[in-house]
């Protein structure tokens, strides 16, 4: 009880700090003035709002395939790396170009969508080889009037096939809302705070047992276009593993080859075709898979907190459009594969088995 009163002060001052920000600058946005008078803009060819995102600088404000991170890197990899989209996306305008003599009203939206995620992972089994087919969805809201601010819900559900040996629900469902803040420090450093409290649980055991308070803390150092290093902590809440250390360096070694060196998500990507409407990148990863869910076991109904882990070599495609949509496809090996209860009852290894899963992000 303790440790969970800590978790709920703890997001109670991270989300008054996130929504204080936010309210700051809504407020100091709307005192500013909507029309510009052309006569005090004649100097400008190209009118337009362009204060929605900060400024990039010089050094990474190269497009298409350069040598670095900002340019390329998947949007599951942003995710899961903490990769500031600062960095990574093209300044946006909310109001078209104005002809000569025409005053301008610039718009900036309170929420815009910035992106979505749908996938799709299989993992098979029978008997007791416990096998899971997993769905998720997520929807990343941006708030343009307040620099760095996102909120993402994200929604996901696990059907589970097996084991006969215990007694698992037939499914367990992921619910979480993702509070995500990232700044700017100076030229070469930037770091990002997140916080996502969330109940994942079989819907019949909706206790303190199925509440999960996730969050990051990351801070970025670009060394130069062709090195970056990541440093910071994950904390998963989980039962058998409540924080991991987020530490490494992505190095390019060609405008179309990089090695993400970075636990716990380690990453080689290698480009094999590119054309004026796509590019497909080849890449080897490995990955720490797995979750704790609140559940309700037997017949008796006894609340319990069921465990799954494991440890994943992947292999995937990852073609990239124009148009910002992106698919992947995977497969891989899974193995070390564990279930473990709260209550230590029906506890048990799993054999290994493979992996298929596709992701698309819009």
């Amino acid at each position: 009880m303790l440790f969970q009163s800590r978790l709920a002060v703890f997001l109670m001052i991270a989300l008054g700090f996130l929504l204080g920000d936010v309210v700051g600058k809504m407020a100091f946005a709307q005192g500013l003035p909507a029309l510009h008078n052309t006569e005090a803009l004649s100097n400008s060819p190209a009118v337009r709002h362009r204060t929605i995102f900060m400024p990039r600088d010089q050094e990474i404000e190269l497009v298409g395939q350069s040598p670095q991170v900002p340019d390329v890197l998947d949007a599951e990899a942003r995710d899961a790396l903490g990769i500031p989209p600062q960095l990574l996306e093209e300044d946006q305008s909310w109001s078209e170009l104005p002809e000569d003599g025409e005053e301008v009203e610039t718009f900036v939206p309170l929420i815009a969508h910035k992106r979505a995620t749908a996938g799709t992972t299989w993992l098979p089994g029978n008997g007791d080889e416990l096998g899971i087919f997993s769905l998720n969805l997520s929807e990343t809201l941006d708030f343009p009037r307040s620099e760095g601010f996102t909120v993402t819900p994200r929604f996901g559900v696990h059907y589970l096939d097996g084991p006969v040996r215990t007694d698992l629900p037939a499914r367990v469902y992921d619910t979480s809302v993702a509070f995500r803040w990232f700044k700017k420090f100076n030229e070469k450093w930037s770091y990002e705070l997140e916080v996502a409290p969330g109940v994942y649980s079989d819907f019949k055991n909706v206790t303190s047992d199925s509440l999960r308070i996730t969050g990051r803390g990351l801070a970025y150092y670009m060394h130069s276009q062709s090195k970056q290093f990541v440093v910071g902590v994950v904390y998963l809440d989980r039962e058998d593993l409540s924080l991991l250390p987020a530490a490494g360096m992505i190095m390019w070694f060609s405008e179309g080859s990089r090695l993400e060196l970075i636990f716990p998500k380690p990453k080689f990507t290698y480009r094999i075709e590119k054309d004026e409407s796509k590019e497909r990148w080849l890449y080897a990863a490995g990955e720490f898979g797995g979750g704790s869910w609140g559940i309700r076991r037997g017949a008796a109904g006894v609340d319990d907190v069921a465990t799954y882990s494991d440890l994943r070599l992947i292999g995937g495609l990852e073609t990239k459009h124009t148009n910002g949509m992106i698919s992947q496809f995977e497969i891989g090996y899974v193995f070390n594969r564990k279930l473990e209860y709260k209550s230590q009852v029906g506890d048990y290894d799993i054999s290994p088995t493979g992996m298929v899963r596709y992701q698309l992000t819009f």
